[in-house]
């Protein structure tokens, strides 16, 4: 059975190829997969810097690569990714697309090493790059507090885990860890491939990319063998207060929610209690906390889909910090009374609709959707215009209903020093 999925759309002028690598990490597999994805992303056996792989991109009409990592709930995915332009668009109908994917084929599979193991200068200049980025997280507070929320409410889940590692961990890797963890990451990974923008004239680009990658692709465990659902964190019996210092000129309130018992059929109502709660400028946190009560600068709340909590942030003066914690919660328990407005429940999904119909102007976007519905609804044929329809079909009453599973769990306060 494939594990192949193409999404056309001729509204494009370029063709989008994904070739994804799914797994289940620890703190250490977490940490080494940053370095290997960046290190992977400069140089190959054939094009053996960036330079060259550059000018080589550039000879493919300007055809864009690059190697993404991201968290999918529990799921860490290590991305492949190039852009090329429809033939149709080219001088002479020149194609590009079967030297795209065997870029892809070099990149992945036919490393740079030197004595069978990757090279040491690129191994140590990619985990100084990777550190960097892990040091300055914190520049932006409001980032931070999130992922620090994220962290706190689950703390023994790959969820919790930072994107780009643990420090330390990254400080030890060596070559040989690093080439280690790339014959597993190649070995045992769930492998999906993703294919969306203007396919006319490239209706068989799928087994173009079986003969390329032949049984590199074939024996890979297939997603759809993936047994992967949204696991619940553990609930607490009470509500806890974490404060953290740093000199700031503002501070950031971050409040985490869990779900209990939750269900996948739930999945759009939750969407439109969140956008009701705080996903837009006419949220009750943005029009209380912020508008009436002056009491945040940013005041938003973000639902996780992959991961059954929400997250609310706010940008706050510390000496607000009481006052604010409690009209946020206020408005939690507003959401389980039912006290919601016909003008927040239409508008909410009015919102919600609109943003779905964005996803299709972006053939990016429309192939991490697909991802997102094979993974999490285990439907490969589940389209945005069907999201929208279960969207339609949520009524005032699922929203009430899915209110009542919603709790308040974690408390985290970046505090501002300046503002003590």
């Amino acid at each position: 059975m494939s594990n192949i999925y193409k999404i056309n759309d001729e509204k494009f002028k370029g063709v989008y190829v994904s070739y994804n690598f799914l797994m289940q990490v620890n703190r250490k597999e977490n940490s080494e997969n940053s370095v290997l994805s960046s290190v992977l992303g400069k140089a190959c056996e054939k094009y053996k810097s960036q330079k060259e792989i550059e000018k080589y991109l550039y000879s493919l009409y300007g055809a864009d690569f690059n190697v993404n990592i991201e968290k999918i709930g529990d799921l860490y995915n290590i991305e492949f990714k190039i852009e090329f332009i429809n033939k149709k668009f080219l001088p002479n109908n020149i194609d590009v697309s079967k030297k795209c994917i065997e870029f892809l084929y070099e990149v992945i599979y036919k490393p740079y090493l030197v004595n069978g193991k990757f090279d040491e200068d690129i191994v140590e200049r990619e985990k100084n790059t990777i550190l960097d980025i892990i040091k300055t997280r914190k520049d932006d507070k409001l980032r931070y507090a999130v992922q620090k929320m994220e962290e706190i409410l689950c703390p023994n889940d790959a969820f919790g885990y930072n994107l780009y590692g643990d420090e330390d961990i990254v400080k030890n890797i060596t070559s040989d860890d690093l080439y280690r963890r790339y014959n597993d990451v190649t070995q045992n990974s769930y492998v999906i491939v993703l294919v969306s923008g203007n396919l006319s004239g490239y209706e068989n680009i799928d087994e173009t990319i079986k003969d390329v990658f032949d049984k590199k692709l074939s024996t890979q465990k297939s997603i759809k063998n993936l047994n992967y659902d949204v696991k619940s964190c553990e609930l607490s019996e009470k509500i806890e207060e974490i404060k953290e210092k740093q000199e700031t000129t503002q501070s950031v309130l971050s409040i985490g929610l869990k779900i209990n018992d939750f269900k996948p059929e739930e999945y759009f109502a939750f969407n439109v209690y969140n956008t009701i709660l705080g996903g837009t400028p006419s949220s009750k946190l943005f029009q209380n906390v912020r508008e009436k009560a002056s009491l945040a600068y940013t005041v938003r709340s973000r639902y996780y889909r992959f991961k059954p909590i929400f997250v609310i942030y706010a940008g706050i003066m510390q000496e607000n910090y009481e006052k604010a914690k409690n009209l946020i919660l206020q408005q939690v328990d507003e959401m389980k009374k039912g006290n919601i407005s016909e003008i927040e429940f239409n508008s909410s999904k009015e919102s919600l609709l609109a943003d779905l119909l964005d996803w299709n102007d972006s053939k990016i976007a429309v192939a991490k959707m697909k991802l997102s519905n094979i993974i999490s609804f285990k439907d490969e044929n589940m389209t945005i215009e069907d999201m929208r329809e279960k969207v339609r079909n949520v009524t005032f009453e699922d929203v009430v209903a899915v209110a009542q599973k919603v709790e308040a769990e974690k408390i985290f306060l970046l505090g501002g020093e300046q503002n003590v």
